[in-house]
């Protein structure tokens, strides 16, 4: 059963994707407020490592084999935990609040998860010819 890439034809028909994306606009939306912006530093960091979790299932999609794959999807997943560990730093430092930061947390142990179960699959799985797959 190739619950995952096997039935993608396109990164966007991953479910991990779509929601990484989603993440993704949520901590930009959270980075533009007011208090955050004044530290362009943190900022940067932030959005960097958010803007890595996409951009990394995105390239791994395009790799010839499932565990090449995997590789670019255990890169997403420590940025992931980068991108929450900042957040988290963040609201410590009281330039965000805890009430914006939790729902985010949440998700991230979520999207976690998501990936670290991808990861297994993929390692599982071992397909070695996902190029001839892609459109």
């Amino acid at each position: 059963m190739r619950r995952f890439a096997g039935v993608a034809r396109t990164v966007s028909e991953l479910p991990v994707y779509g929601r990484t994306l989603a993440f993704g606009s949520a901590v930009s939306a959270l980075v533009r407020t007011p208090t955050l912006r004044r530290k362009l530093k943190l900022c940067g960091q932030i959005t960097s490592a958010a803007d890595s979790i996409s951009a990394n299932i995105e390239e791994g999609f395009q790799q010839g084999s499932d565990r090449a794959f995997a590789r670019y999807l255990i890169i997403a997943k420590g940025s992931l935990a980068e991108t929450v560990g900042h957040l988290q730093r963040a609201c410590g430092q009281g330039y965000i609040s805890a009430a914006a930061v939790k729902p985010l947390v949440r998700e991230g142990d979520e999207l976690g998860r998501m990936l670290g179960g991808f990861i297994k699959y993929l390692h599982r799985s071992d397909f070695k010819d996902r190029g001839t797959h892609n459109p």
